[in-house]
């Protein structure tokens, strides 16, 4: 598969319009998926998290995501599932990111005092979960309040345990 035919499915993916068996089974695409995520979420991290060590940060991410999604797919019986889904979940990041980006570092700091900035953000978190659902709805072959619940465990347990391992 081409490197276009790839950033299409992912597309298609953090559109709702494929899933994680869209993409390759490939450890070289998880990798760089990855790698990308986290340095398109860097600068986010730095600005608004400035008294954190972004690189880790990151790191703790990576880790928590990783070891989440290989623990809920070999509960399911789907460990072979684990790279694709990596893949769409760090691949879609990106595209939700890289949105995000201009959009936060435009309107600022999502607070009281900036009722925009919060509405933006309110607007990515909600799609950040619908990709989420989508992809591991798919992935651990789950609906309904099982799939939501598993999305949000996924989403705010990972900043829960960043902070957890952060906070001195």
């Amino acid at each position: 598969m081409n490197p276009s035919d790839v950033i299409q499915r992912i597309l298609g993916i953090a559109l709702l319009r494929a899933g994680p068996q869209d993409l390759p089974y490939s450890t070289g695409l998880m990798g760089t998926v990855i790698a990308l995520t986290a340095a398109v979420n860097y600068p986010v991290i730095q600005r608004y998290t400035p008294d954190a060590e972004p690189l880790a940060q990151i790191g703790l991410l990576v880790a928590y995501n990783l070891g989440f999604l290989l623990a809920a797919l070999s509960l399911r019986g789907h460990g072979p599932r684990f790279v694709q889904t990596a893949s769409a979940l760090f691949g879609s990041d990106i595209v939700i990111s890289a949105v995000a980006l201009p959009i936060l570092l435009v309107i600022g700091r999502p607070d009281e005092a900036n009722a925009l900035a919060a509405l933006a953000f309110l607007a990515l978190l909600i799609w950040n979960i619908a990709v989420v659902r989508h992809i591991l709805s798919a992935a651990l072959a789950l609906g309904g309040l099982a799939s939501l619940a598993t999305s949000l465990a996924y989403i705010f347990g990972a900043s829960a345990f960043v902070r957890a391992l952060t906070s001195g």
